[in-house]
């Protein structure tokens, strides 16, 4: 299963917690795909987005 990590705030990527919650999603067999959000500054970046999120097959927001 693919699925999307959607960070929106720096420190969401940097916190302990969600980084254990991402490794056992992929210890499971599933490929995580990872977008920081508040680096997204083109147009450019939000298609990528878009196209990311309609390629997973879950996408988790960690606000």
């Amino acid at each position: 299963m693919k699925i999307l990590c959607v960070y929106r705030h720096k420190v969401s990527k940097e916190n302990e917690d969600i980084k254990k919650i991402v490794e056992k999603i992929k210890a499971k067999g599933h490929e995580v795909v990872e977008f920081d959000l508040f680096a997204a500054k083109t147009d450019d970046d939000f298609d990528r987005l878009i196209d990311l999120i309609w390629e997973a097959d879950k996408t988790i927001s960690w606000w």
